[in-house]
């Protein structure tokens, strides 16, 4: 693949070479046909799995296609931004890095990574594609979102950081919004499990705002039957 060319051009010429129509590629891609055809007019980008199952189909080299992608959103019109390698470099490199944090700080992940990004002048497009999610689902880690495991690995990777140590500064952020606001146990009589339960859903909720509109739906469904059980439950107690 050319790295001159743009993506949706490519994109189209793939398409037409292989004689297949927009509703046919965006049923293969599993998406609205409105969506592909955004993709081969460059008014979006595809999301990580959407450009997976594109590579696949297309046998084009994911890392190389991902690449050529950064670099392109990187040189579109606006403000100076790197190309994706040297985006990637900045962000490792910039001193506000979680390893060079003075020892005992408990600056948030969100307040962290927004320093990054501001200090290296990075656009959210470029920051959301190089940790493979989309813009919004990054500025809603900058606003205090927990990440899942995965999502957790790849910022590790990608701003060279700790994993382990991102971990730990979770846990620390998720015991302080959980501190009593006022003296006293902040959940009178509250069992090990109710704990317990409070920590799956803080886990959940930031695995589910990672996930596409329609797993989000799938997901609602399956949490209002397990309402509706637990409701029966109580009523037959």
């Amino acid at each position: 693949m050319s790295k001159a060319r743009r993506f949706s051009e490519m994109l189209r010429e793939a398409r037409q070479k292989a004689s297949q129509s927009t509703e046919v590629m965006g049923i293969l891609l599993n998406m609205e046909e409105e969506d592909y055809i955004a993709l081969e007019r460059a008014e979006t980008y595809p999301d990580n799995e959407t450009l997976k199952r594109l590579c696949m189909m297309l046998e084009w080299n994911y890392y190389d296609t991902q690449r050529a992608i950064i670099n392109e959103i990187s040189t579109r019109p606006g403000p100076p931004a790197q190309s994706g390698a040297d985006a990637l470099q900045a962000l490792q490199s910039t001193p506000v890095g979680l390893a060079r944090q003075p020892r005992g700080a408990r600056e948030a992940l969100g307040t962290r990574l927004r320093e990054v990004r501001e200090k290296t002048g990075q656009s959210v497009e470029i920051i959301g594609m190089l940790l493979g999610i989309e813009p919004e689902h990054y500025l809603q880690l900058e606003q205090g979102a927990a990440p899942g495991d995965d999502l957790l690995r790849r910022i590790s990777m990608v701003y060279d950081w700790n994993y382990h140590d991102l971990q730990a500064l979770l846990r620390t952020e998720q015991a302080h919004a959980l501190q009593p606001r006022r003296s006293g146990s902040p959940f009178p009589g509250a069992s090990p499990h109710t704990h317990r339960l409070r920590r799956m859903l803080q886990e959940m909720e930031g695995i589910f705002t990672s996930l596409p509109e329609r797993d989000q739906q799938f997901v609602l469904a399956q949490v209002e039957l397990i309402r509706e059980t637990m409701l029966r439950l109580r009523h037959a107690s």
